[in-house]
């Protein structure tokens, strides 16, 4: 009888000891963040790019002040977009230019950013909308296809998340089916043409966040299907899905490569890959911008916004080498602006992990408020 009286009170020290060291655990990483808001270093950042965005008939003076504002801010490298609304911003031969315009806005912006000592990336649009004008009339086989619901839910730009719509609209390629000749054309005429230091992808993915479902994709996913018995539906989906997303930065990486050696490769993870939302190690870039702080309300709590950051360290490089995170923070102007303290926080704990890269988007936000250059300027020089 002593025995199991000495059992029982064993058992309910054991549970006590217990419940007491989660309820400490998670007081204390409670604490961790608390102390960390005042107390966060000040990371030591290497590679610091700012996300641009020029019209297709900027002037010289409006380049001037944008690559003049992100090198005092403390930026040494600038992603700029080659089009706009299918518009490029340099003279191709692809592309459409506008007529009569006085400068070519990208070559101004390599010349400029030249003199300032920053790294240039050639912001290609890929897959959302790309040749919706030309490309996609000739090949409509190409285009993303999602379920009838989803497109209902397209349609009516719902938005469950209040971070992004339940599916994106608009008319976008399908990466299943790999690069297309004229998404790697454009990318050759521009490093062929331009001193770019690298070329940036933006919008690699699905409108549903998960897969197409044209006659192309569902014969893809159905061989594989077959060449993987052991693998459930939702498995053959998930890893079809990330092979091609995987193959689809390869094949942009060997465009460039094929023109010029060395060119490096940025992405923004986006959309979200619902399936695995950390896939972007898989990918083959050589910074890989992974969203740790977005820009809509309500903005993350700073425990999330440190645990996404931390999770995706703690997988970078598992696929290839040359990938590693770059924390990606968000700042938009107008009703969604942060307060510049809660930026401040927000690039420290881009730092944490030892952590030397990090993406800022936009520049717009840093021309419209001074009060946020200021702390971007004070935290990266």
């Amino acid at each position: 009888m002593r025995s199991y009286v000495v059992c029982l009170l064993a058992c309910a020290l054991g549970l006590v000891l217990w419940f007491g060291g989660c309820t400490w655990r998670g007081w204390q990483r409670k604490q961790d963040v608390k102390v960390g808001r005042d107390k966060l270093p000040k990371a030591a950042f290497e590679w610091k790019a700012l996300w641009v965005w020029i019209s297709p008939d900027s002037s010289r003076d409006d380049v001037q002040r944008m690559v003049s504002l992100a090198a005092d801010t403390g930026f040494n490298v600038i992603i700029v977009n080659t089009a706009g609304g299918g518009v490029a911003t340099y003279n191709s031969r692809i592309l459409k230019t506008p007529e009569g315009r006085q400068i070519e806005p990208f070559a101004e912006v390599i010349r400029e950013a030249r003199g300032r000592k920053l790294e240039v990336y050639a912001w290609i649009g890929y897959l959302a909308n790309s040749g919706a004008d030309t490309f996609q009339k000739q090949h409509p086989d190409w285009v993303q296809v999602v379920t009838p619901a989803e497109q209902a839910k397209a349609k009516a730009r719902t938005r469950t998340n209040p971070d992004r719509v339940d599916v994106h609209g608009g008319s976008w390629l399908c990466p299943d089916r790999g690069l297309s000749d004229y998404e790697r054309s454009i990318t050759q005429e521009v490093v062929r043409t331009y001193d770019v230091d690298g070329i940036a992808i933006d919008f690699l993915g699905y409108r549903n966040y998960r897969a197409c479902f044209c006659e192309h994709s569902t014969a893809q996913r159905r061989r594989f299907a077959e060449a993987h018995p052991e693998l459930s539906a939702e498995q053959v989906l998930r890893e079809h899905s990330e092979q091609s997303l995987a193959r689809f930065s390869k094949q942009v990486r060997e465009a460039a490569d094929a023109v010029r050696s060395g060119v490096k490769v940025a992405v923004h993870v986006y959309p979200d890959f619902d399936p695995n939302p950390q896939y972007g190690n898989r990918l083959w870039a050589d910074y890989c911008g992974q969203t740790i702080a977005w820009f809509y309300k309500p903005f993350w709590p700073y425990e999330k916004v440190r645990d996404k950051h931390l999770g995706y360290m703690a997988v970078q490089g598992q696929y290839h080498a040359l990938n590693r995170h770059v924390p990606f923070v968000g700042c938009r102007w107008g009703n969604l602006l942060k307060p510049a303290e809660r930026i401040r926080t927000e690039i420290r704990i881009a730092g944490l992990g030892g952590c030397k890269r990090i993406m800022f988007a936009f520049y717009e936000t840093l021309a419209k408020h001074p009060e946020v250059a200021q702390v971007l300027k004070e935290e990266l020089n």
